[in-house]
Formats: C-alpha cells, sequence, structure tokens
C-alpha cells in the first residue's frame, strides 16, 4: 500500500513538473479585430450622412473600378469570404456602373437593426427611374446602379427595419 501512493505521488510530481516547466513566458499580443465602425475608414467619408430618431444612415458611391481594385487587394479577399462562394451576389454587384455601399446603425447602442432590408430609387438627370435592391454583406448593404448621365441624381433610399420603415432622400451630383 505505501509503495502505490508513494508510486502515485511520484507521477503526479513529475506530471505537474513537466505541465509548469512547459509553459512559455512569451507574451502574446492580441490581432486587432475589424470593428463595425471600420467601413468609413476603408471607404473615406461618405457622400450622404444622415441622423434621424435613433438611426445613423452612411452611404458612399464608389465606382466600380474602385470596387474591382478593392476586391483584388488582400484586403478585399479577406472581407470578401462569403461573396467569393456566391457567385451571384458578386455579379450582381458589380453589374451596374457605380456601387452604392449603405451603413445603417442604431444610435442608442452602436449595432445594426435587425432585420433589415433596404431599396434604393435613383431618379437621373433626365429623370428617368430605375430601383436596385441592396444585398446584405457583413455589416452593410451594397447594390449596383447605373449613372450613365453626368448632372444631379435623386436618391431615395427606403429602408425596412424592424420596427417600420424608414425613407431618405438625398442629391448627389455626377460630374
Amino acid at each position: 500500500m505505501k509503495t502505490k501512493i508513494v508510486l502515485i505521488s511520484m507521477i503526479m510530481l513529475t506530471v505537474l513538473t513537466m505541465s509548469l516547466l512547459g509553459q512559455t513566458n512569451q507574451s502574446v499580443k492580441p490581432k486587432t479585430v475589424i470593428k463595425k465602425n471600420d467601413v468609413s475608414n476603408v471607404m473615406g467619408k461618405p457622400v450622404y450622412e444622415s441622423t434621424t430618431d435613433s438611426l445613423t444612415t452612411k452611404v458612399w458611391i464608389i465606382g466600380q473600378n474602385k470596387i474591382k481594385e478593392m476586391m483584388t487587394t488582400n484586403m478585399g479577399k479577406m472581407k470578401d469570404k462569403k461573396m467569393e462562394s456566391d457567385k451571384t451576389n458578386k455579379e450582381s454587384i458589380i453589374a451596374g456602373n457605380y456601387c452604392i455601399i449603405l451603413d445603417v446603425t442604431n444610435i442608442s447602442n452602436g449595432k445594426e437593426f435587425a432585420d433589415t432590408s433596404a431599396k434604393v430609387e435613383v431618379v437621373s438627370p433626365s429623370k428617368k427611374l430605375s430601383t436596385a435592391n441592396f444585398i446584405p454583406m457583413m455589416n452593410y448593404f451594397g447594390g449596383s446602379v447605373q449613372l450613365n448621365e453626368k448632372g444631379d441624381y435623386l436618391f431615395t433610399i427606403n429602408l425596412n427595419i424592424g420596427m417600420g420603415y424608414k425613407t431618405t432622400q438625398f442629391k448627389y451630383t455626377l460630374k
């Protein structure tokens, strides 16, 4: 019996000593995480920004050449993993000659709204009406539109948020 107790004690002492000596003393540096608010850092200054009720809306209008360039960089590939698997989403976003990116957040908690969908109506300088549905991507919405004429465009963004509908209008001048 004494032999078993001594043997078990020696095995436990050996295992605990090995686990204690096997730990590293190096400090691990945490990797930075891309936060939701970093959409502005990547896209630059929005062409339209508004705050109404508890809703902050930011809109970027970017040419397709810039979008394709962003998708070919390492950062674009990293952010685009979901879209790589869904080829139809990727093709629908690069279908028009301009891409619209919409970021909608709740002011009270800084998070995006649950069950949100978005649609945009565009009135061209020649008064032609076109519509596009936004596709949800990571923490924002994206869609493509044709802006073929130079001049003032009127954009109407219709948001279907869990608490009801919100409509936002703004003008954008294509030079």
